[in-house]
């Protein structure tokens, strides 16, 4: 049997539960309830016989009229036993009906019980006005799926039989039901299920991509539209689980350590930050070598950011400099939750905190916004300059022209006054027809608060 097939078995149980007709005990009777991927309970050879020598037969016959006839008097009778429940019965309508649905409004009371909640059809209400008139739109408006669709399903906890019951169900809609096929990649309908967060998760833990695990998905299934989800779903399960670990071990686990470090070298640092549900948001580290380093060739500070580049897809802060050898040598470490102003500003009073107060004299950035604001905030005494490495590489991804990212390149290391700076800048505008790169024009107007530094 299928999924629909399936789908109708579950709805059915539902109506077997509240007794509406002697039809759907018939039917719940030789099918497996509240299972939305297991195959029926019954012998396959008298399944075949009794529906005419085809799995599905009568009883998928028999499924579709019950369906079709649940009115709004006999959802009206069903009891609950928990708002989940509820909510699950009635997307399961939705899905056989043609149509998807979110949450709206609920009331609770002061221990947290829900005593009313109410679900909506996904087209209830409309866009709101100021996206028609939105001027400054970089993007082309995405379709209209609002229609102010009234239909609807809410409950109320009911104190006396402790359950949930239907106090309104509206089954009307103003706009086209989705078709069969199309129905299952509406948004309240797409789930990864565990078992396929399992497969999907071994499969991550050998090496293979995200976007490989769908394909794997697909071809098992025999195609897109049988697969029951798209893989931004796959990737919003993948980073989901991987936050609940994090929250569950990972982030006392490196607390844990940094203590460690700490009891075992009084000069080591380290200082973090939680948000207001209690997660790590923001973790800084520097241990007694940075320190000591820092104190004699601090004068320079590198500001590099690599974002993406570790298991928890969070920004790393580098924050490094050069000794007397001319080698890397890293003052301190951070691991942030964003990229924000607020963020970096956090992370320079605190790297200025472990250095016990001392500044950098220059320092250098790959040219982020919000690095330069909160520079300018924290440390305006310093000369902040661009990174010529980062600058070249940007022009490379910007001007698809080879004589103008070598000529310059050679511009940024080269000595020269400003009117020399001018002249040749000009010049190599005009020769490689670049003058009007929109990248080009913001470069140039940045000049004037941030130069260039040869790394």
């Amino acid at each position: 049997m299928g999924q629909d097939g399936a789908l109708k078995t579950q709805l059915m149980t539902w109506c077997r539960k509240q007794r509406i007709n002697q039809m759907a005990l018939d039917v719940c009777g030789r099918l497996r309830s509240f299972d939305l991927n297991q195959e029926p309970e019954c012998d396959r050879d008298t399944f075949i016989e009794e529906s005419g020598g085809s799995i599905g037969g009568h009883e998928d016959e028999e499924a579709d009229e019950l369906v079709g006839a649940i009115g709004v008097d006999d959802v009206m009778k069903l009891t609950f036993d928990t708002e989940e429940e509820a909510g699950e019965f009635y997307n399961l309508h939705a899905k056989l009906s043609g149509f998807g649905i979110r949450k709206s409004n609920a009331k609770r009371d002061a221990d947290g019980i829900s005593r009313f909640r109410k679900w909506v059809c996904c087209c209830e209400g409309y866009r709101n006005e100021k996206w028609f008139n939105y001027e400054d739109r970089k993007r082309e408006a995405k379709p209209i799926t609002r229609t102010g669709c009234g239909a609807c399903f809410r409950v109320k906890y009911d104190i006396e039989s402790v359950k949930y019951v239907v106090i309104r169900f509206i089954m009307e809609h103003n706009h086209p039901l989705a078709s069969e096929a199309s129905v299952q990649h509406i948004r309240s309908h797409r789930k990864v299920s565990d078992a396929e967060y399992a497969q999907a998760k071994s499969l991550k833990l050998v090496g293979a991509r995200i976007c490989q695990i769908m394909k794997h998905f697909v071809i098992k299934a025999g195609g897109y539209s049988n697969v029951g989800f798209c893989i931004k779903d796959l990737y919003n399960r993948m980073d989901e689980e991987r936050r609940k670990d994090i929250f569950n071990g990972d982030a006392e686990g490196a607390l844990g350590f940094l203590a460690a470090k700490k009891d075992a070298d009084d000069m080591f640092f380290y200082k973090y930050h939680v948000d207001n549900e209690g997660r790590l948001a923001m973790l800084f580290w520097a241990d007694s070598k940075s320190r000591a380093d820092f104190s004699v060739f601090g004068d320079v500070l590198v500001f590099d950011t690599t974002y993406k580049t570790n298991k928890y897809r969070k920004p790393l802060v580098v924050l490094a400099g050069v000794n007397n050898h001319l080698n890397s040598t890293v003052f301190g470490c951070a691991l942030l939750s964003d990229e924000r102003i607020e963020t970096y500003e956090w992370v320079l009073s605190t790297f200025v905190e472990a250095m016990k107060g001392r500044k950098p004299v220059a320092v250098m950035t790959d040219g982020d916004s919000a690095m330069r604001r909160a520079i300018k905030n924290l440390l305006p005494d310093a000369c902040h300059r661009l990174c010529s490495w980062h600058l070249h590489r940007n022009a490379r991804s910007n001007i698809r022209c080879e004589e103008f990212n070598n000529r310059f390149y050679n511009l940024m290391a080269r000595k020269c006054s400003t009117l020399e700076f001018e002249d040749r800048w000009a010049r190599l505008v005009n020769e490689c027809g670049v003058v009007e790169n929109e990248w080009v024009k913001k470069l140039y107007r940045r000049r004037r608060y941030e130069k260039y530094s040869k790394v």
